[in-house]
C-alpha cells in the first residue's frame, strides 16, 4: 500500500455513493439508496480527515501484512461487500467506526479475528 491509500479508501466510498445515486436516478422512490449515498459521502469525507492518524496507520499496517500474506484478495471481497451494504444492513457512524470495521474484516480475512 502507498501513501495515497487513504485517498483510495475515500475514493472507494465515493464510488459506491455514486452507484447508489445512479440507483436513485433510476428509481426516485429508492429512499434507501439515497440515504446510503449520503452516509457513504460523509464517510468518504471523514476518512480523508483521518489521514495520518494512529487508527489509519493501523489500517495501513494490517493491509500491508495482508498483501504480503496473500490475504488481500479475501479482504477486498469482504470490504467491497461491506461498502455496498452500508446504509442498507450495515452502518458506520463516522470514519473511525468505518476504519475499525475494516480492521475487523481484515482480521477475519486473515483468520485472526
Amino acid at each position: 500500500m502507498t501513501g495515497d491509500d487513504d485517498l483510495f479508501e475515500a475514493e472507494e466510498l465515493q464510488r459506491v455513493a455514486e452507484w447508489r445515486l445512479r440507483k436513485v436516478d433510476a428509481d426516485p422512490a429508492d429512499e434507501v439508496s439515497g440515504a446510503a449515498a449520503r452516509q457513504l459521502e460523509k464517510l468518504a469525507a471523514d476518512v480523508r480527515l483521518l489521514r495520518g492518524s494512529p487508527l489509519f496507520q493501523e489500517y495501513l499496517a494490517i493491509c500491508n501484512w495482508l498483501g504480503e500474506s496473500d490475504g488481500i484478495t479475501d479482504f477486498s471481497l469482504l470490504t467491497n461487500d461491506y461498502r455496498a451494504r452500508i446504509g442498507v444492513d450495515r452502518w458506520a457512524d463516522n470514519g473511525e467506526a468505518y476504519l475499525r470495521a475494516l480492521i475487523d474484516l481484515a482480521k477475519q480475512a486473515s483468520g485472526v479475528g
